[in-house]
């Protein structure tokens, strides 16, 4: 008798060989036939922009093209007017110009119709003017509570 901790094969079986399947289950030579894929159900109308696929001529016409964008221009102006504020008048004023000018941007983003100001335009218009409300609020808070000045 053969103790399996002692022997060196403990546990091994020598392996059955396999049969082959019968020939009822071998596939034959109609079966191994490549059928192509079936074609893609037609469309039901464009393709939406968000899956539309990116051309980089596009993309670089589109950034050389925002210098000409006025919503860009009238945003960046607005802060340049809240910086002058700001460094004339004190900061709590130049807060709440900042403050202003974020709120007339929640505004026109709200109002204006679909896509909207490329430079208002980022997510969805709902969550756009959220964002930009609780900013102008969250930098008018900030305006009254902090002291004016340099410290």
């Amino acid at each position: 008798m053969v103790h399996e901790r002692t022997s060196s094969g403990a546990g091994l079986h020598p392996a059955a060989p396999r049969a082959d399947p019968p020939a009822a289950e071998r596939p034959t030579a109609e079966e191994n036939v490549v059928v192509p894929p079936p074609e893609p159900p037609p469309s039901s109308g464009p393709i939406p922009l968000e899956e539309a696929p990116l051309d980089p001529r596009a993309v670089a016409r589109a950034s050389l093209a925002a210098g000409r964008n006025a919503s860009l221009w009238w945003v960046s102006a607005g802060i340049v007017v809240a910086l002058v504020v700001s460094l004339a008048v004190g900061t709590r004023a130049g807060s709440v110009v900042l403050a202003a000018v974020v709120a007339a941007c929640a505004v026109v983003r709200w109002t204006a119709a679909a896509p909207g100001p490329v430079a208002l335009s980022v997510r969805a218009k709902r969550i756009d003017v959220t964002v930009l409300f609780v900013l102008a609020l969250g930098l008018a808070f900030l305006a009254a509570v902090l002291p004016d000045g340099w410290v």
